[in-house]
């Protein structure tokens, strides 16, 4: 794996934001190295609300993020057209509301402005009637409703197609490798050293470091001498492993923040806490608290919220720019590039803030700043060029399912993944099997990532195709994807063992937070019965 050797940019952190600044680097021409320690998309932006939105709450305190986010939104659902979808809320106002009906339309007729940016329809005004039609789960004590529009992303998907195209144009890119020190000469920062998956320690010389790390910028930052500051915000989600409404919906928390109930295709998103965050990044738990906090305040428009049972939850911590005093929820999503030859760590470049959304932008700017530094002249082309699987439009789903012998369902999904790659990554399998029933994904699917998509561990498979991300958490399915992991990277019986074992493991901490009687019963059931398989195959 090594990669030791001389670039022009070694680029780290593979969320969304660095794999956007890699894909723009290489576009332009230059030699980058990426560098992740855990895998693509797995820290915050894997932790986000799955939205490319332009945040119309950000319209009372920080007017130019609605306005950029929104321009930005536009150009990521051009050029990844099969990775987003519409999503569209409906916002009851209820009695005592803070914001009456006619102020919830005046704030929708302002952001009404931005949508033609992002290609979103305007919002309608429904009555108290037309909304319990559309909604019939909504409490019947609301006055009226608006609706909005934004649009859903699988945000793994959005960083590993980054990815993939800046591989595509010369680019090296690594996961599950850790950066554990920077080579600096007098006060310029030239290179990193850094550790791979198999604890082999290598380094790169590189005429520019880039810091996007999100929330642990500050740290890497401090290898450098410099400094970077953040008010880092903890927030977390209830997933809900099937569609529980017709529509996404707009709620409010009892102490007036903002929440969400995000309506995906296959599953439904309650969330997000925004909370201060003191604690160790690499180990953020989510406790009973929260998850009590989301759904009081989502019960209060949605009543029946109880009866439905969550899978699991997820949490992850926003790099928020450092102000004091604001509330969390205040904050701005404002960024900041920061060039730190100031501070004497010339060659170091960060970037910090921001939001999905404006992923691309961030990216743009940073390798503006690059390019500065470089005297390097080449113009930015990621508004226009297009994603992989997106470089024509893919055949109709139902006829992809009928040649290849698989259900509607699995090839939506496939497309929603791969868009006009998809036949290329059945044929890599040579099998038409499905995987697990309740999140239809193919064996040939997981066979592809394991050989092309960097997927070491059944975590990066979670995320790079959804398994186990049905009703079932891996229970029905876990066991099978080992073997067909481990097939491929040479797994031993015991360590496909060990590893469905070590998923289990990880996904309880996002599990347990939500069971209830019956999810305790659910869970039981599952490890008594990967136990006893386990048991069975071993004694063959």
């Amino acid at each position: 794996m090594a990669a030791s050797g001389s670039y022009d940019v070694v680029v780290i952190g593979g969320g969304i934001t660095g794999a956007g600044v890699t894909r723009d680097l290489s576009l332009r021409g230059l030699s980058v190295l990426l560098l992740e320690k855990g895998d693509w998309g797995a820290g915050t932006t894997g932790a986000s609300s799955w939205m490319i939105h332009g945040g119309p709450r950000y319209l009372e305190f920080d007017w130019d993020t609605t306005r950029l986010s929104t321009q930005d939104a536009g150009y990521i659902v051009t050029i990844a057209r099969n990775l987003v979808y519409r999503v569209v809320f409906l916002i009851p106002v209820l009695p005592h509301d803070k914001n009456n009906i006619e102020r919830m339309e005046t704030a929708m007729e302002v952001y009404d402005r931005f949508q033609p940016l992002k290609k979103a329809h305007p919002h309608r005004r429904l009555t108290a009637a037309e909304a319990l039609q559309a909604e019939p789960g909504l409490t019947p004590d609301l006055i009226g409703a608006v609706t909005m529009e934004e649009w859903g992303v699988d945000p793994h998907r959005l960083v590993f197609a980054n990815v993939q195209d800046a591989l595509v144009h010369g680019a090296r890119a690594f996961n599950h490798t850790r950066v554990t020190e920077l080579i600096r000469d007098a006060g310029k920062v030239i290179g990193v050293r850094y550790q791979g998956p198999d604890g082999t320690s290598s380094e790169a010389r590189a005429r520019v470091v880039v810091n996007a790390t999100g929330p642990w910028s500050p740290e890497v930052a401090a290898m450098a001498g410099a400094k970077v500051e953040l008010r880092p915000a903890k927030g977390i989600h209830i997933i809900y492993p099937h569609r529980i409404s017709n529509f996404s919906i707009s709620a409010e928390s009892i102490d007036g923040r903002d929440l969400l109930m995000v309506a995906h295709g296959g599953f439904t998103l309650l969330g997000t806490t925004d909370d201060d965050f003191y604690g160790d990044l690499d180990s953020v738990d989510v406790v009973e608290d929260e998850v009590d906090y989301l759904i009081q305040g989502i019960e209060r428009v949605f009543p029946s919220i109880r009866d439905y049972r969550p899978a699991r939850t997820t949490t992850g911590v926003r790099p928020t720019l450092f102000k004091w005093r604001r509330y969390e929820d205040e904050l701005s999503r404002r960024y900041e590039v920061i060039d730190h030859s100031g501070e004497g760590a010339d060659g170091f470049i960060s970037i910090a803030g921001g939001k999905l959304s404006m992923y691309r932008l961030m990216a743009e700017e940073t390798s503006d700043a690059v390019c500065r530094t470089l005297g390097h002249q080449a113009a930015c082309t990621t508004s226009t060029q297009p994603l992989p699987g997106n470089e024509s439009d893919p055949e109709p789903a139902a006829a992809l399912a009928a040649r290849c012998g698989i259900p509607a369902l699995a090839a939506i999904k496939l497309q929603t993944r791969h868009g006009s790659n998809s036949e290329k990554v059945l044929d890599e399998g040579h099998t038409s099997r499905i995987l697990c029933r309740c999140e239809p994904v193919t064996e040939a699917e997981l066979i592809y990532a394991t050989r092309h998509e960097q997927v070491r561990t059944l975590a990066d498979a979670f995320r790079r195709v959804g398994i186990a991300a049905g009703p079932c958490a891996g229970a029905a399915c876990i066991l099978r994807a080992a073997e067909v992991v481990g097939a491929e990277l040479g797994w031993s019986a015991s360590q496909r063992f060990e590893a469905a074992r070590d998923f289990v493991k990880g996904a309880w901490l996002g599990r347990a937070p939500v069971l209830g009687h019956a999810g305790w019963a659910q869970e039981e059931l599952a490890q008594g019965s990967m136990r006893g398989l386990m048991r069975v195959d071993g004694a063959r």
